[in-house]
C-alpha cells in the first residue's frame, strides 16, 4: 500500500535525489550583495552539498511569499575571475521533462562581480542558443555575485558566491519544479552541475530538461495542494476499513 501510494503521488521519489526546498520566515530580510552579509543571513534555508571531483559547492534554497531564493557557494574556486566565473540556475515550471527547452523553462544567470543577472526563456527555434532567448528582467528579480569574506559559513578562503531572488509570478507556483544549476570555473574552463556532471562547450549548451533534476516542496507549502492529500487520506481510510472488516469476519468465523 505504501509503495502504491508513493508511486502515485511522489513519482520523483524514485528518480535522482531531489533538492528539498523549505519555507522560511526571514528571506525578505536578505541583503542582496552577492555574499553572506552575516553568518546568520541564510541560516533558515535548506542546505545541499555537492561534490564534483575535487571541488565542493554549497546550495542554500528557500521560499517565502511570492519568491524563491538561492545562494550558491563555490568554495573551491580560488582564482576569482570577475565577469567570467558564472552560475546559471534553470527551472522547468511544469516539470514536463521536455526534450528541448519550451516556454515554461527559464534560466537565470549571473557572473562574478555583477550586480544584476539575466533571464532566458525557452520555446524558440534558436538551436544554436539551446532554443532559448534572453527576455527583459522582471520586477522583483535579483541576481548578484561577489567574492566571499569572513562571514561565509563554509570557507575562510575568498571564493565566488552567488545570490538569486526569483519571482513566482514568472515561473508559476508549484510543489515540484524541474531544476538544474551549473557553476562555471573560468580558470579551468569547467562546469560543475546538478543533477549530473555535463560536458558543456558554452553557456548556451545546456542539457535537455528531461535530464534536469527536481526541486520539491515536501510539505507542499509551495503551494499547498489539497486534492492529493485528501486522496491519500481517503485511500488509507479505505484500507483501514477493509482491514477492520476482515478482522471482524475472522473473529465471527472463529467464534462459530
Amino acid at each position: 500500500m505504501i509503495f502504491l501510494i508513493t508511486t502515485l503521488f511522489f513519482p520523483y521519489a524514485f528518480a535522482s535525489e531531489p533538492i528539498l526546498i523549505t519555507k522560511s520566515g526571514d528571506m525578505d530580510e536578505i541583503i542582496f550583495d552577492g555574499k553572506w552579509t552575516t553568518k546568520q543571513e541564510w541560516k533558515q534555508s535548506s542546505w545541499n552539498e555537492f561534490s564534483f571531483q575535487d571541488k565542493k559547492i554549497h546550495l542554500r534554497s528557500a521560499h517565502q511569499g511570492n519568491n524563491i531564493y538561492f545562494l550558491i557557494d563555490a568554495v573551491d574556486d580560488l582564482t576569482l575571475d570577475n565577469g567570467a566565473d558564472k552560475t546559471t540556475i534553470c527551472i522547468d515550471s511544469k516539470n514536463n521533462k521536455s526534450s528541448s527547452p519550451d516556454s515554461d523553462d527559464f534560466c537565470f544567470s549571473v557572473a562574478l562581480g555583477n550586480n544584476q543577472g539575466i533571464i532566458f526563456q525557452g520555446g524558440t527555434d534558436l538551436k544554436n542558443k539551446n532554443y532559448m532567448k534572453r527576455i527583459p528582467n522582471v520586477d522583483g528579480f535579483f541576481a548578484t555575485s561577489k567574492i566571499s569574506d569572513e562571514n561565509d559559513r563554509y570557507s575562510s578562503k575568498p571564493h565566488p558566491t552567488f545570490e538569486f531572488k526569483i519571482p513566482l509570478e514568472l515561473i508559476g507556483k508549484s510543489d515540484n519544479y524541474g531544476f538544474y544549476f551549473s557553476v562555471y570555473n573560468a580558470n579551468e574552463n569547467h562546469f560543475s552541475s546538478y543533477p549530473i556532471e555535463t560536458e558543456r562547450k558554452g553557456i548556451f549548451i545546456l542539457p535537455s530538461p528531461n535530464l534536469w533534476g527536481d526541486l520539491i516542496s515536501p510539505d507542499k507549502s509551495l503551494p499547498e495542494f489539497e486534492v492529493p492529500i485528501i486522496l491519500m487520506v481517503l485511500i488509507c481510510s479505505i484500507f483501514i476499513m477493509i482491514s477492520r472488516v476482515n478482522k471482524s469476519v475472522f473473529r465471527i468465523e472463529s467464534f462459530r
